[in-house]
């Protein structure tokens, strides 16, 4: 049999593509502090059992590894695997609209990693964890259902799109950076190549990647008990690292209180990922790329959004930055509540 993504693919291939019509965005855009509201509730409920949980000792806060190795290595492989293999050739190869993401993420990587490495003097992990803060967005969680409530139905194959657009090129630059940097250390330079390769492509999370793109390429069709495997594996992503990034805040505060420390980097990484990303976007569909109004209008309000929790996934997993990232996420949350409700209002 086969899988519902690949029924959804067929549904992709009939979805329409005409312009948004200018009265149809102004009944959405009454809605829009409503469809706020029902996209950002669940995500803090979801941090503050996670920190409940932890607060009251229901769970040891020593438990927050445990589950943000588990989004690693099982529940986001399987979510980025899923996604992946139930797009359509012709959404892998959008060439325009994955061409914005591109160019719009090396430019912000290029710019966090210039100004965490060279002004604020970070060693290349941290520079490199912080670049990825300043990138990677909540774009599964929050800014898909998002931009369906702004902008109905017809935005979610492109936002199914830039999701894996930004896992493919995000987490696969920041795994390879980062491996290489770990055997470099470790190994001699004669020896670590082949290591760093294994370790590259044996990784669930680039492994995932590869596989759900061959898939969807080639057109493979998948057993409906691998999709629903994946599909309800996958779906523990999301929740699980938010309610991670809860028991973690509640770890962080038996260590010592360093947040002043921080605030250059808070301040750094919030206005690149909230305010220069979307801007750095806007150009582009404006002026750059050609794309209709919904898929236009769905570029600029992902890359608004806040940082995603995955990046606390990879803090932990690197044992970098494992105090300040879990803030930064939440704190970056609460802000892009007013930036994203200030951009909804400027795209529409």
């Amino acid at each position: 049999m086969l899988c519902r993504a690949r029924k959804c693919r067929n549904q992709r291939e009939n979805a329409p593509t005409h312009r948004v019509k200018h009265n149809d965005m102004e009944k959405k855009g009454g809605k829009n502090g409503a469809d706020n509201d029902r996209c950002y509730l669940p995500i803090f409920a979801i941090i503050v059992c996670g920190f409940l949980a932890g607060r009251f000792t229901l769970i040891p806060t020593s438990g927050a590894q445990a589950l943000n190795f588990y989004v690693y290595y099982f529940a986001l492989p399987a979510l980025l695997f899923f996604s992946l293999a139930g797009a359509t050739q012709a959404e892998i190869t959008s060439l325009s609209f994955i061409m914005v993401h591109i160019f719009t993420l090396i430019i912000s990587l290029t710019l966090a990693i210039v100004i965490f490495l060279f002004l604020l003097k970070k060693t290349f992990s941290e520079g490199l964890m912080y670049a990825m803060a300043s990138a990677y967005g909540n774009t599964g969680f929050l800014g898909i259902p998002l931009v369906i409530a702004a902008f109905g139905e017809e935005a979610a194959v492109p936002a199914a799109i830039a999701n894996f657009t930004y896992d493919l090129i995000i987490i696969t630059i920041v795994v390879v950076s980062l491996e290489l940097s770990r055997f470099t250390k470790e190994k001699e330079k004669s020896s670590f190549v082949k290591p760093v390769v294994t370790a590259v492509l044996l990784n669930p999370i680039n492994a995932s990647l590869l596989a759900g793109s061959a898939v969807a390429i080639l057109q493979i069709p998948i057993p409906t008990a691998i999709n629903v495997f994946t599909d309800t594996l996958g779906a523990a992503a999301g929740p699980t690292a938010l309610f991670a990034l809860g028991l973690g805040l509640v770890w962080n505060k038996t260590g010592h209180n360093h947040e002043t420390t921080y605030i250059k980097e808070y301040t750094t990484v919030m206005s690149l990922k909230l305010v220069i990303q979307p801007i750095v976007t806007w150009y582009l569909v404006t002026f750059i790329f050609e794309l209709n109004d919904v898929w236009r209008m769905t570029a600029i309000l992902l890359s608004a959004v806040p940082t995603g929790a995955v990046v606390n996934v990879f803090a932990n997993k690197y044992h970098t930055l494992v105090e300040p990232i879990p803030k930064l996420i939440v704190l970056s949350t609460f802000i892009s509540i007013v930036t994203l409700s200030l951009f909804l209002v400027f795209i529409i």
